[in-house]
């Protein structure tokens, strides 16, 4: 690797709980729990709180009502799809500030989660970050036990780093051990987690019924180390051959549903590298893979959870799936193959804006000229109202706008759904897209070539 050399590494490197970024400057704000337990702050230091009393502030607005938020066991009942919002390395700390927006807006039709990775931070920064999330219905600390699997998965070179091993010290330890399941559960139920995940080793397609057996048995073993009122979830890292295959999709398909112990199915895939961090699946072969599974989770009444899927996994509703998860970097956007990327000495990062219009991100230049179009509906998010056109891009507020607009397209699937169920709204969004798109002057990356598979498969 030359100095020239460089590759999208966040997904594998430890999160920084010193790290320079400042949460979203908002004025503070209140709204009123209806059940009058008390208020939620829309703004300010302390977003995402709530407390029982309203200090004396000039508040802009008149007192809006916030939906009372709904608790794990609610949210997993699949009623409303569960938007989950990854925690970065980078950009996370205004992650409390996009959850209460989508709440107070949607919380009728949308169910809210985060997760964050064990290996990243100690056990008091995950604990923190859940502090700031209460509206957050379902926390998940994901164990990434799959760092361990570097012969099946295409992994960055050394993905397990010292401070991983620290945060997570059974990825040093023997898997065989006999208290290493219990290691893991305990890591995940020290960090504040209220869904344990059973380790999810990477499943091996050229032996797999070895490592179906494993995953399977790792995962009685952790249901049966569950204190009361704990639930867990079936945790499964693909590579994106197994849904590909006829064969192997029809062995992990039946073992699903062998697992009737399980409810709530956890699914990570890794898929070919798209080129561009801002891509989409295109492989019609693995979005019917990933319609496959979903659709089976759905008759079976397990709750699919894809939780580091981003615009794909928002496509997923459409088939079945529960919830996704996606974040403010591409690490969190899409568990891609590792590879290198070569970028010039001193290369910047790329302007580009997420346009729900045509469910693609674009770069900043292409953002500003479709924006003067007279079909273009423009974003009205706190954020967008600071990315003054004419002036130094900032990175982070283009990021948490993609957050909340993908979580507003989460909720649009459910209150869409009254015609056709959530396939039908998603189908319905996805074609206007395609028509959109078709009327714009776009080329190369700026083109949402995802959008014809999809609508393919709707």
């Amino acid at each position: 690797m030359t100095d020239s050399d460089s590759y999208e590494s966040e997904e594998f490197e430890p999160e920084d709980a010193d790290s320079s970024e400042r949460p979203i400057e908002s004025v503070p704000e209140f709204a009123r729990f209806p059940s009058g337990s008390g208020f939620l702050i829309l703004g300010g230091p302390d977003t995402g709180s709530v407390v029982t009393e309203v200090p004396e502030v000039n508040q802009s607005t008149p007192m809006r009502e916030a939906g009372t938020p709904r608790d794990r066991d609610d949210a997993l009942s699949g009623e409303v799809p569960i938007f989950f919002a990854q925690r970065s390395a980078q950009r996370y700390k205004s992650i409390p500030h996009v959850l209460v927006q989508l709440h107070v807006n949607h919380s009728e039709v949308l169910s809210t989660g985060v997760i964050s990775k064990l290996t990243g931070a100690t056990r008091t920064s995950h604990r923190a970050f859940f502090d700031l999330t209460p509206l957050a219905s379902v926390k998940i600390v994901d164990p990434m036990c799959f760092l361990l699997d570097g012969g099946v998965l295409r992994l960055p070179p050394d993905p397990i780093k010292d401070r991983a091993v620290k945060n997570a010290p059974y990825l040093a330890e023997d898997p065989a051990s006999n208290n290493w399941v219990e290691s893991v559960i305990a890591g995940q139920r020290g960090a504040g987690a209220n869904l344990l995940l059973s380790p999810g080793r990477a499943l091996d397609p050229d032996t797999p019924e070895e490592s179906l057996d494993v995953a399977c048995t790792q995962g009685d073993e952790t249901a049966s180390h569950l204190l009361t009122g704990e639930r867990c979830a079936l945790n499964l890292t693909i590579p994106a051959r197994w849904l590909v295959s006829d064969a192997l999709r029809d062995r992990l398909l039946t073992q699903i549903v062998e697992q009737d112990q399980f409810d709530v199915i956890y699914v990570r895939i890794q898929w070919a590298s798209p080129g561009a961090a801002s891509a989409q699946v295109v492989d019609a072969a693995l979005i019917d893979g990933i319609k496959e599974l979903a659709n089976l989770c759905q008759d079976e009444e397990r709750k699919l959870i894809l939780p580091q899927t981003g615009m794909t996994g928002w496509l997923s509703l459409a088939f079945g799936a529960t919830g996704f998860g996606t974040g403010t970097s591409s690490g969190e956007q899409g568990f891609a193959e590792f590879a290198f990327r070569r970028r010039a000495p001193g290369a910047t990062e790329v302007e580009r804006y997420f346009e729900r219009q045509i469910l693609h991100t674009v770069d900043r230049a292409v953002h500003e000229s479709i924006a003067t179009g007279p079909e273009y509906v423009a974003c009205t998010c706190t954020y967008c109202a600071q990315l003054v056109p004419g002036r130094v891009w900032n990175h982070e507020l283009a990021a948490y706008h993609q957050l909340h607009a993908i979580g507003e397209l989460t909720a649009r699937v459910q209150s869409d759904s009254a015609r056709g169920g959530r396939h039908g709204a998603v189908r319905r969004i996805v074609r206007d897209a395609r028509q959109y798109a078709n009327g714009q002057p776009l080329v190369d990356t700026n083109f949402p070539r995802h959008l014809e598979t999809w609508g393919q498969a709707l």
